[in-house]
């Protein structure tokens, strides 16, 4: 039988798991990031109906003080429908940012993302999200590292370190095809 503590013990021990999992994530130089994203958003694009520009929805921010790069399409936090989303077939739209840091001259380190994809207004789930936070919580059995929230905000279900190419991977490929295939069978 579990208790508290244990959960707490456990969810600790994940943590650590978190941590060994992100120090493998090797990134490239940000550019090299970006051009990687974008080929694979334009991809994405072109098999799909919805209208996507990609060129103008994907930026890169300029380095901060402490170095991090910042990669956005569309807004950070998702208030509502906009144009700057990218817009799936189903009616879906996906916004992310990611944040990397120089780990050395060519090699980046996978510092935070939060990748929102909000399902379309018919489904009971409104969204899932799948966040890395940029440091550890003191008690990751309520906020894990690295956890998906399944369409309510205060639920986190603890996830392995994915990189961004497998989050978007996740939306792609596994998500949007559930959806629409759940909405022609309805």
């Amino acid at each position: 039988m579990s208790s508290l503590e244990d959960a707490q013990r456990l969810a600790h021990l994940l943590e650590g798991e978190i941590e060994k999992r992100l120090a493998t994530i090797t990134l490239p130089r940000p550019v090299s990031l970006f051009i990687g994203l974008r080929a694979y958003l334009s991809k994405r694009a072109d098999e799909i109906d919805a209208a996507n520009d990609v060129s103008a929805g994907l930026k890169m921010l300029p380095p901060s003080g402490i170095g991090d790069v910042l990669m956005n399409y569309g807004p950070t936090i998702d208030k509502g429908e906009t144009e700057d989303h990218f817009h799936f077939d189903s009616g879906a739209r996906l916004c992310f940012g990611i944040t990397i840091r120089a780990r050395s001259h060519r090699e980046y380190d996978l510092i935070a993302y939060r990748f929102h994809y909000h399902l379309p207004d018919a489904q009971n789930t409104l969204f899932l999200r799948f966040d890395l936070n940029p440091n550890r919580h003191e008690n990751p059995l309520s906020e894990p590292r690295c956890h998906l929230h399944p369409g309510l905000e205060p639920i986190r279900i603890p996830l392995p370190v994915l990189s961004p190419f497998e989050v978007l991977d996740r939306i792609f490929f596994v998500a949007e095809p559930a959806i629409n295939s759940r909405g022609a069978s309805e």
